[in-house]
């Protein structure tokens, strides 16, 4: 009987769930549109904002910062509050000339920006400051390390809370060297150096060859000197005051304001308070924040001009395909589409390429160069802007414009090519896993994951890096107006900082954004105070637009999500020579 009655039970708990998930299933569906609905209104008909008289902007930096605004309309739904570098640089540039802005009060959190990056922010600030508004900043930060003081030295003052330390111990770089973890675990690299400095020795070496050792210096001398010679002038304190407090290496906040490295100490509001002793009453100005004050800019003060001139990114890994959907991979198959079609478009007059690549696939770049050449074949000038690095594959793309510009601790350079894979054969015996094969051919598989190089594999591999290595040069010399040998002495694989660049001729002038602008007005015969409009390219489509192309996660419609990420891994599994940069992080 109990068994009957829970069986009679188990129906009518069936009947009632038969019952109740369509009404679920309309809960949700209703809930999803009108979050659909929701957002679609918000993105057409967005609430206009209303810019005061006597405004200060709140301008927040933190983390890592985008060098444009993402294309992709989800990224830009759900990212909307992280404004791009570009877009900070239209704020700064509008609020300049803009008699509701007051000032701007600049809150900076923990920053994993690049150097270069710093300084195309301190130029914004420096330049802003010159109209006489002031910029008052804030470090909410646990360790004030040198990147953050770097940038808030350019303001008018800097307020950091008491309990806070500062790090000014100089900087360092530090490689992980993992030829003993191969040797455990009976894995060989089979990588080919190619020239001194284009080392592939974290697999092959336990510590740095006297070339990396010596090149690595070089570069952190130069952005040293120059990060403490900054530091210094901005804040009115001796550099050799500077060099002692390094020795010591950390202090605190009180002995950082003793020093003159801050202004104040305390919370947000004695930054505000800031604000009223420089001439604003306190019931008179109002805040606003840097995205509502952006839409207000976009609304009532877009530059328009007949001169237009095209803003592209050329940021990433590149690959010689498709780029990737959140700017990760740079694709030389769709950049070099960007490129023909700015080529065809006659609206456009030229193009600013800003670059912040590590460089990848040779055959990408080439793709890439060889658009950027037929731009400039075309009378459409084309002017390059260095961000935090333009190494390799990043220098290969941008040497073919008519003007170069970086920032002076843009890592520039390493002309040069290298070629790798890994032997797991023994990894897997050792792991009882054997490898059996048929082949016909004697070299099917000599770029298999479980064989190594045979010597007369390994020439050949070499001679077509030397005609990849030697092509590369003699483009970079032709671009840069260089004799062939004497490039090559500054190329083999090396390094560079912006500034250093600049003294052996890989870059024609130092500067951000801005600077390309000028310049681009020179090449086209403009004035200084004639403007051009920047149009972002590609131009950004709908979410709508973007749905129906199969555009929206950046897979095209008639490739699956599974196809397009076992494309990407068999495009970077698959040994090649590649224009890589040493990889380098300055801390």
């Amino acid at each position: 009987m109990p068994c009957i009655f829970r069986l009679k039970l188990g129906r009518v708990e069936s009947m009632k769930l038969k019952r109740t998930w369509p009404l679920v299933v309309v809960v949700v569906l209703a809930v999803f549109a009108a979050i659909i609905v929701g957002t679609a209104y918000y993105l057409i008909f967005p609430e206009k904002p209303k810019i005061k008289k006597e405004t200060i902007i709140e301008v927040v930096v933190r983390g890592a910062l985008d060098e444009l605004p993402s294309g992709n309309s989800l990224v830009q739904a759900f990212l909307e509050s992280r404004l791009s570098l570009w877009e900070l640089g239209k704020l700064f540039e509008s609020a300049m000339y803009d008699n509701r802005v007051s000032g701007i009060y600049l809150e900076v959190h923990p920053l994993s920006l690049s150097w270069a990056q710093v300084e195309e922010l301190r130029d914004l600030i420096r330049n802003f400051r010159r109209t006489g508004k002031p910029v008052h900043a804030f470090l909410v930060v646990d360790m004030i390390q040198e990147i953050e003081l770097y940038l808030v030295c350019a303001a008018n003052s800097v307020t950091a809370n008491p309990d806070a330390g500062v790090l000014l111990n100089g900087l360092v770089t530090e490689i992980n060297f993992y030829k003993k973890a191969m040797d455990k675990l009976r894995i060989s690299p089979q990588f080919i150096q190619f020239k001194e400095y284009k080392s592939p020795e974290s697999y092959t070496r336990k510590k740095m060859s006297t070339e990396i050792r010596q090149m690595m210096k070089s570069i952190l001398g130069d952005m040293e000197q120059r990060i403490i010679a900054t530091i210094a002038r901005d804040r009115e304190i001796e550099e050799k005051i500077l060099q002692k407090i390094m020795l010591t290496g950390v202090l605190s906040a009180k002995d950082a304001l003793k020093a003159g490295l801050l202004d104040a100490l305390g919370q947000r509001d004695n930054v505000d308070f800031t604000f009223v002793e420089s001439g604003h009453e306190a019931d008179r100005y109002s805040w606003v924040s840097a995205n509502r004050y952006l839409d207000s800019v976009a609304s009532e003060y877009r530059q328009q001009s007949s001169h237009k001139v095209a803003l592209l990114g050329g940021v990433g890994l590149i690959s010689a395909g498709y780029s990737g959907p959140f700017r990760e991979i740079l694709g030389g198959t769709t950049m070099s589409s960007y490129l023909r079609k700015i080529r065809n478009n006659e609206e456009l007059d030229g193009v600013i390429l800003r670059v912040d690549s590590p460089g990848g696939s040779a055959v990408g770049s080439n793709m890439i160069w060889k658009e950027v050449k037929l731009l400039g074949e075309s009378n459409k000038p084309v002017v390059v802007s260095m961000s935090g690095v333009a190494g390799s594959g990043g220098y290969y793309i941008s040497m073919g414009a008519g003007h170069i510009v970086s920032q002076p601790s843009t890592i520039t350079g390493s002309i040069g090519v290298k070629f790798g894979k890994f032997d797991i054969d023994k990894f897997y015996s050792w792991l009882g896993i054997d490898v059996d094969r048929v082949k016909i051919s004697p070299n099917a598989d000599i770029f298999s994951s479980f064989t190594s190089l045979n010597l007369k594999q390994r020439r050949a591999v070499e001679l077509w890096m030397t005609d990849i290595y030697e092509s590369f040069v003699q483009k970079a010399a032709q671009g840069r107006g260089l004799e062939y040998k004497e490039l090559e002495l500054r190329s083999r694989g090396r390094i560079y900082t912006g500034a250093q660049a600049k003294k052996i001729g890989l870059v024609d002038d130092l500067g951000g954004l801005q600077v390309a602008i000028s310049h681009m007005k020179k090449k086209l015969g403009l004035s200084e105070n004639e403007e051009i409009e920047l149009v972002l390219y590609p131009p950004a489509k709908s979410f709508w637009e973007e749905f129906t192309s199969g555009e929206l996660l950046g897979v095209q419609q008639e490739t699956s999500f599974v196809a397009w990420l076992k494309e990407g891994m068999r495009v970077f599994s698959t040994p090649a020579p590649w224009l890589f940069m040493p990889q380098i992080s300055v801390n």
